[in-house]
């Protein structure tokens, strides 16, 4: 089987908003993407994004979180939804500052992001490899 093929394939999980849970969403993403053949300094960089918005809705969220990632042929989407009516939005973070960098960080590493509230998604442009 050689690269992805061309229709979509996705995955989705639904928790309570628990610290505990980023680890195990980004173990389940790593072995979606590997499972969809996505090269793995593509996936790398989407299971960052995948534990920087679970932990953004875990944190500030409110009530379920729940994480999709879509793989096509050419695009990786990571969706996270929760609760919270308040979209996800850019900060500059102090040097000694705790937290306020995982939506910059997204918006450094994705193709594209957005925040409608209660759902913040990012989209990762690659090309299919050969085969």
């Amino acid at each position: 089987m050689a690269g992805i093929p061309a229709a979509s394939h996705g995955c989705q999980a639904a928790f309570p908003p628990d610290l505990a849970k980023v680890g195990e969403m980004r173990q389940t993403a790593g072995a979606f993407l590997r499972r969809c053949r996505v090269s793995e300094p593509v996936a790398a960089v989407v299971v960052l994004a995948v534990s920087e918005l679970v932990t953004n809705a875990v944190i500030h969220g409110e009530g379920e979180v729940v994480l999709r990632i879509t793989v096509a042929v050419d695009v990786v989407r990571v969706s996270v939804t929760d609760h919270h009516p308040a979209p996800a939005v850019l900060k500059e973070a102090g040097p000694d500052g705790e937290s306020g960098r995982g939506i910059r960080l997204v918006d450094a590493i994705s193709d594209a992001w957005e925040s409608s509230g209660e759902e913040t998604w990012c989209e990762f442009r690659y090309a299919r490899a050969a085969g």
